[in-house]
């Protein structure tokens, strides 16, 4: 787990202290840590931003819809702003945005000799 404070414990290990923790707190024998986790908002890609994203990775609507799972005709409609992207194509676009080397995991690019 990536949980901080737990990471070579297994996931059963990290249940059974919590639940400890909870039975604890609630016999007045322990006080509970809280973390707290700060949540950026959800981006709002507007049409012209969504095609100078595209356009800045070179690739054209069908690629880009196949890389994140959308049609070419939904790409198009975003771009032309008849359809809003949801909040997890938002926030894919803003992970395209600051790092377009992420789509490298995705697009797998062979060339072939002639």
């Amino acid at each position: 787990m990536n949980i901080p404070g737990y990471e070579n414990k297994t996931f059963g290990e990290t249940l059974i202290e919590a639940a400890e923790q909870v039975v604890g707190h609630l016999e007045n024998k322990r006080k509970l840590r809280v973390d707290t986790v700060a949540i950026e908002p959800i981006p709002n890609y507007t049409p012209g931003m969504i095609k100078a994203l595209r356009e800045n990775i070179h690739l054209p609507q069908s690629l880009f819809g196949a890389v994140i799972g959308v049609s070419k005709k939904t790409v198009e409609a975003w771009e032309a702003g008849t359809r809003k992207p949801g909040g997890s194509a938002q926030r894919l676009f803003a992970e395209i945005d600051h790092n377009p080397n992420y789509l490298n995991k995705i697009l797998q690019i062979h060339s072939t000799q002639p």
